[in-house]
Formats: structure tokens, sequence, C-alpha cells
């Protein structure tokens, strides 16, 4: 490799000047720089799309003339991220150490040599825009409004100069739509997005917390690039390069790093136009599978309605110039009467609104990699994303450099970016949702999933503690198929729940306790099974005074077959009001069998005849005893209550009154018990406002059944939140829940589904359209978490028909704020947690196939 001539160092790629506050000072002039947040509209419903692209349309007509646009690729700082994860529970030892047992999973310094690393990266929206020219910009006005300024000599970054750019700035961004979350960078920050840009792909530094740093920087803080054309300066021949590529690294550091980048405009659309919401081109970009790191940037001019009209008109005249001066020759081609309908219709839509604007876009790509070979490869794949939608991007020799310019505030007038400007309305403009929101899942807690929405991917996590402290609802429902893995992260939740000082009950309807092998390496666990009568559960002792009759209405007249609006249920009811068993000294369930005994004509009533044929029956002992002590909340953070022995009936069962009035006794006793319990713990968890806790449900149909238990998990749905309650529901089909309510409950997990049409409309629950995203239904019981399918000489026979590592866990998300995601739910972090959540049966020991063979 030879150096056969030192690259120009030109004032065109000058960094800034100075950087006061968000304010960019330049040779060019002087900018306002703001991060600003896409819209999530990932598998949202068509009107959501509308809606955006509303927002957007607004945002475009509020900006100044000259403003740019940019999604830049950010890799998350891991130590940041692993602080996030911490959280407020840093006083916990237990969840401190359970946290760095994820950091080897995308800490390159904490993983093993070799081991693959969780590389996190998102794209950053960065709005830039001129104040140095008034409200209006990069125009005519504003270039005589800079012209006045030098003729007066008035000081650019004087405090009164800087006071009025902020205010300027200020201005302009309490006209943009509050859904973008417009906020001023910090000097740091704009001095990493400058960094970004000349070592884009060779170099991956996260973008510094707002509140770092100082509040302005000199120009000396600042690398000065090196601008290598062609990689001229580099090459292994004398003969010069013509690549169209740029080689940039520090002009005062020359050895390294390089950024190998190429700029490709965009340069044609297809002519038919794109389909809404299918024109999200520059969101595609994200779905290229490369190393390098791919940014774009939209610059743009405004024009105000009149001056657009004046050039369309001018447009219109030049195009019928030419169809008189092709005569007849024009009736062979109509590509004129074309343009001219296009121009005329576009017109109209200019015309169409006063506060319309013309936009006059420019769009970059900008892929960069740390050599030559991967940028390539990266363009080439660039190519055949955007082909698919029928947009071409041109690469030009000898200009790499001043198109790099572009993405470099104030010297973007010597881009060149009028060679490929694409004039628009706002309102169209606005329809191609250029910046869009990925991000799914809390700004803290434990790492629940991994991102799939892009091939940029990044962690989802999950605060369910915080989700009261943020006004959102705290339910939680879990689909999928038998063994898509749904328990398995279910139980990992839930044991991070404890770690962090949370409380949790959980109900475990299975054989073999397999919620209590999760928790048996977790501290504070106490396991009960409810078929043992250790104690009472008896609703009139356990429950406040003048709640206690409801509850035993709600749960001893269905177990012992007392009809609905019947006079049994009536005469019952008024028993057990406050009033009656305050004066007849009603204080158990077994009291109230001795007042009705000695009532007259005891011998004859059918209330007392049913309670009295209950109270023997050894399934109901924990109600009618009262020998047995009463239940009082355990002091455990994790509670595991066994419901198999308790022999519950089956969602059909209790649905059909027919098929429930003939269920032996033990099951509507072992109903009654289960629902008493449920009431319990709700009652409990709701008076401990200062501590997190939730129920969860394994196998919830039974309980969405029992018309007692959906009013239970309505209710915590509904009032949770303000206790500090929540409630995880876990089922294998959504259509469980209907009795219940389930219109309040945001936060959906989506596990592998097989059946088509349960798949189908699980998605459709889940708020996506099939019609809109029909590609995503088919990949949702086709392709995710698939089987191994490989039958050849060279696959391992054990792993046929089983689902790869890398693949499992695969399914949905929907956060409590409703933004959804592709996602593959993460497994425990160590071998030990994940044996311990794992349900599935053990492999019988064989002999070795090499040994029998022998």
């Amino acid at each position: 490799m030879t150096r056969n001539a030192q690259p120009r160092v030109d004032h065109l790629y000058d960094p800034p000047v100075a950087v006061i506050g968000n304010l960019r000072f330049t040779r060019g002039g002087v900018y306002a720089d703001y991060l600003i947040d896409g819209l999530p509209l990932v598998l949202r419903p068509l009107r959501t799309h509308e809606r955006g692209s509303r927002y957007y349309r607004n945002l475009a007509r509020a900006l100044p003339s000259g403003w740019s646009l940019s999604g830049l690729l950010d890799t998350t700082d891991p130590n940041r991220l692993l602080r996030n994860m911490v959280g407020n529970h840093g006083h916990r030892s237990e969840w401190v150490e359970h946290c760095r047992l994820w950091e080897p999973t995308f800490n390159p310094a904490a993983a093993p040599a070799g081991a693959p690393v969780f590389l996190e990266q998102r794209r950053r929206g960065w709005l830039t825009f001129p104040v140095d020219s008034g409200r209006g910009g990069r125009n005519a006005a504003g270039a005589a409004t800079k012209a006045k300024d030098w003729v007066v000599g008035r000081d650019v970054d004087s405090d009164t100069s800087v006071a009025a750019y902020a205010r300027l700035a200020a201005e302009v961004v309490a006209s943009v739509p509050a859904q973008f979350s417009v906020r001023a960078a910090s000097p740091l920050q704009i001095l990493w997005q400058h960094r970004h840009q000349v070592f884009r792909g060779a170099l991956h530094e996260p973008m510094p917390p707002a509140a770092a740093g100082p509040d302005r920087l000199t120009g000396a803080a600042f690398v000065r690039p090196g601008v290598d054309e062609g990689a001229n300066a580099v090459r292994s021949s004398w003969w010069p390069t013509m690549r169209p590529v740029v080689r940039l690294y520090d002009a005062d550091r020359p050895d390294g790093p390089w950024s190998y980048q190429a700029l490709l405009p965009v340069t044609h659309f297809p002519d038919t136009g794109l389909r809404f919401t299918k024109a999200a081109y520059l969101y595609a970009l994200d779905n290229v599978e490369t190393d390098a790191t791919i940014d774009w940037m939209q610059h743009v001019t405004v024009r105000s309605p009149d001056r657009a009209e004046a050039l369309n008109a001018r447009a219109a005249k030049n195009i019928k110039d030419q169809m008189r001066q092709r005569g007849r020759m024009i009736e062979e081609d109509d590509e004129l009467d074309i343009k001219l309908a296009n121009t005329r219709e576009y017109n109209a839509q200019i015309k169409a609104n006063p506060s319309e604007r013309e936009l006059d876009v420019a769009t970059l790509i900008a892929v960069g990699a740390p050599n030559l070979e991967v940028c390539e490869d990266a363009v080439k794949q660039v190519r055949h994303e955007l082909d698919q939608a029928e947009i071409a991007v041109s690469r030009w020799r000898g200009a790499q450099s001043k198109l790099w310019a572009g993405f470099n505030p104030g010297s973007e007038k010597h881009a060149h970016l009028d060679e490929f400007r694409d004039p628009t309305s706002a309102h169209l403009w606005g329809r191609f949702t250029p910046l869009i929101s990925t991000r799914v899942g809390d700004s803290r807690g434990t790492p629940l999933a991994e991102n799939q929405n892009t091939l940029r991917r990044s962690l989802i996590l999950h605060d369910p503690e915080g989700c009261a402290r943020r006004q959102k609802n705290t339910g939680l429902i879990v689909i999928g198929d038998p063994g898509a893995g749904k328990s398995n992260r279910a139980k990992l939740s839930g044991i991070e729940v404890v770690l962090r000082g949370g409380k949790v009950d959980v109900f475990d309807p299975g054989t073999h306790g397999e919620w209590g092998q999760a928790f048996r390496n977790v501290t504070d666990t106490t396991t009960v099974d409810l078929g043992d009568s250790r104690f009472s559960l008896d609703p009139l002792r356990m429950f406040p005074f003048e709640e206690a009759g409801d509850v035993a209405a709600d749960h001893i007249l269905p177990m012992i077959g007392v009809p609905a609006d019947s006079d049994l249920e009536n005469r019952f009811t008024l028993l057990v009001s406050p009033d009656m068993r305050h004066t007849n000294g009603i204080n158990s369930m077994r009291s109230l069998i001795g007042y009705l005994r000695d009532q007259p004509g005891a011998g004859n009533d059918m209330l007392l005849a049913r309670l009295e044929a209950w109270a023997t029956q050894r399934a109901a002992r924990a109600i009618f005893d009262e020998t047995l002590p009463a239940y009082s909340t355990s002091q455990s953070l994790a509670t595991i209550w066994l419901t198999n022995r308790l022999g519950l009936p089956d969602a059909d069962d209790i649905l059909n009154p027919h098929l429930y009035d003939k269920l032996p006794k033990s099951a509507r006793a072992g109903m009654a018990i289960y629902g008493l319990i449920i009431d319990t713990v709700q009652r409990h968890q709701f008076l401990r406002r200062e501590q997190f806790s939730t129920m969860i449900f394994e196998e919830a149909a039974e309980l969405m059944a029992y018309p007692a238990g959906a009013r239970t998990a309505h209710r915590i749905t509904r009032q949770g939140r303000k206790h500090a309650t929540g409630i995880w529901l876990i089922s294998q089909d959504y259509r469980d829940f209907e009795r219940m309510g389930d219109k309040f409950i945001t936060q959906k997990w989506l596990f592998a589904i097989r059946n088509e049409e349960l798949a189908t409309r699980t998605l459709e629950w889940a708020g996506v359209d099939p019609a809109l995203y029909p590609e995503v239904v088919q990949s949702y019981y086709e392709d995710t978490s698939p089987a191994e399918s490989a039958d050849d000489e060279d696959s391992d026979d054990d792993a046929f028909g089983k689902v790869h590592p890398s693949r499992m866990g695969e399914g949905f998300i929907v956060d409590e704020r409703g933004r959804r995601a592709r996602c593959r739910f993460l497994g425990a972090p160590t071998a030990q947690l994940a044996n311990d959540v794992d349900s599935t049966p053990p492999e019988e020991t064989s002999t070795p196939r090499e040994e029998v063979l022998a």
C-alpha cells in the first residue's frame, strides 16, 4: 500500500467553529440541532398510519427552508444498558447480581472470547434547521436578512445574537407536533453526530446523555476530517482509482481509523408512485443484513404556495411548448400528456390549502464501513432492498466527497443536492413517514425479548413495577400453543419480580408443580397445596365484616347449587348481610348453620339442608371447619398455590348450566375454595400499595369461566394500577378472556400458534390488521419458532422436528403503550435457571448408538 499524495483538506468539510447550547456555528451559517423521535407505526392500523402522516405533514410545514432530517444509527452504551436494567433496585444485591448475569450477552468487555454478543443499535432522528435567516429560513427573504446582518457587522456569537437565535429556534420547535418529542441536542451530542459522520461504520461510539458535558464547545474539540476521494491516497498501484467511495479519517491522525463511505442519492421513484403505507422506504434500510452503518438524510428547501404555483405554471407552459414543437409526433407518445396532467393535479393540491408548502427534497443514503469490501456489499444490498419498491439510487464517481458535505451543516449548498431534488407537497411527503420508531418496552427493567421489527435489533426491557407509576394498566395476557415457551418466560419474569423485592402469587394447576420447581432456588418462597385443609377459608371469618357477606354469596351459593334470583339466594343474602349477622351473632358458616337450626321449622329448611350436607363434605372442610386457623397472608415474596388436587372443572363444565349441575361436590367445592383464596390474595395485595405485587394464573381458562374469578380479574385490571397490583393471565386461546372484559389489558405476549385461523384472529385481537399485514400473519403461523426439517445424512437426527435454540421463543409483543414488535423472547441467562424454569420432560438415558452398533 502506497501513499501517492496527501489528500486535500478543504474548508467545505470543516467542523463547526463553535457550539453554544444546541446552536451550531459554521462557516456557512448558524443552525439549531435537535433530537427527534420517530412515530411508533410498526404493525399499527391504517388509521394510525394516516394520523402519523398528518403529523409529518405538519412537521414539514412548521420548519424553515433549509431544514434537514437524518436517521443515524446509534449503538447503545452497555454500561448504560446495565444501569437501566438495575433501575431503582440497586439496593437489592440479589437483583444487581442477576443483572450482571445478563451482561455477557450485550457487553463485549464481559463476554468470553468468541462468544456471541448482542450489539444493540437504534435509529436516532436528528433535526437541523438554520436560525440566522429569519423564520423563513434559506429563501430570498432569509438571504436578505443574512446580508443585512453582514452589512451592519453583527457578531453572530454575541450574547444578543445567541439569545435571538435561541428564541427563533424555540418558536419553530413550539409549532412542531408534540408527538415527535423534539428536544435540544447538547454540545456533546452534536460532537457525537459530527464524529459519527466522519467515522461512520468504523467506530461505534454511543451517543452521550443529554446532561453530560459542558454547555459550549470550541472548534478545537471537533475532528477535522481528512477526505480522500476514491481512496486514492491508499491505493496499491500508481494508477488512480475510479471507485465511487470516499475515505474519511481524522486529518490530524491519518493512520486511522478509516471510514469507507458510499453516498447514494435517491434519483428515481416509480412513475405510478408508492402505495401508502408501503411508502416508508427509508425504514426498509434497517432490513439490510450488514455490519456496515447505513444512515440517511433528507435536505429540504421549502417554497410558499405562491412560489410553488408560479414554478408549476412555468413547468406546464414548457410542456405545452414541447407539445406544439413536436406537432403530429405527439400522437405517438403520450409522455408529455401524462406530465402535463400530473403537473396540473399537483398544482391543484398546492392551491387547495393556503397552509400547504412545497418541499424540494434531496434524499441521500450514506453507507459506512471500516473496509471497502463490507461497504460494497452493503451498497449492493441497499440497491436490492430499494429495487423491490422500484426506487433507484445512483453512485457518482468523483463526487462522493461533495455529497458527504450534505451531511455537514453549513456545507450543504456545495454538495450538489440540487442535482437530485424531488419536488412534492408537505402532504405527500408526510405519507412517506420517513422516521419510524421501532422502540418497544420500557426504558428500565429486565431484558424480556429481542426486538425483531428490523434487522437492527434491540433489547425490549420490561418494568412491571413502574407500570402503575406511568399511569398504565398493570394487566398482562400471555398466549401461545402448548410448548411454545409462554410459561417458561412468565416464570422467569415472576422470579425477577421477586428478586427486585416484589410479591407474586402463582396459581399452578399442573400435576408436577412446575412453578415450585422454577422457584426452588428463590428465597422467600412458600408452596401451598390447596388440596390440604391447613387453614380456614370461611369467607365470614376471613373478610372484613362489611364485605364478608357479599364474598360468601359470590362463592358459597354457586357451590351449594342455589340458582340466581331464587328465594334461597335472597334469603342467604339477607342472612349474611352485616345487620343480620350483627343482630344474630353469625360470625362463620358454621354459626350460620347453627342459627338456622334454632329457627322454627328447621326440618323443612332447604337452605339449611344444603349447607349441612355440604358441611359434611371433606372437600369443603376449609369452608365449614371452625377448628382450622383462619388464613393469614404469607410474608413470603413468592407463594405458589397448587390447585391440581382441587379437582377444578374445565371451562365448558362451568359455562354449561346443565353440566355444572351434574358436577360432583368435590369439583364445586374446589371451585369455591379457588375463588375464595383468589379474592383473599387480591385483597391483601391491594392493601400493600408500597410494594408491587402480581397474581399469575397458569391455564387461566377456568378462572375466566368462573364468574367470581372473572370479576376478580376484571377488578384488578380496572383498579390494580392504584394499588401497585398486577395480574398475568396465561392461556392458549385469547377468547378465554372475553368473559372478563379484556379491553383494558394492553400488554400482550404472543408466542407461536400453528393453527392458521387462530393465529390470524389472535393477531387481529392484538391490533394487527390481517388485511394490512398479510405477510406478517402468514409468517406468524408458518415461520414462528419453526421446527428443524433438514433430512439428509449430515443432519442431526436428534434435532429433527425440534426448534433450533436460536429460534426458540419467537412471537409478538404489545407493550403498555400499545406499541408492537415481532420479537424473540429471551430465555434464562444461566443454565441452572434455564433448567429450573423448563417444564420439558427429560430425555431418556440410553446407550449411545455407536456402542449399540459396535
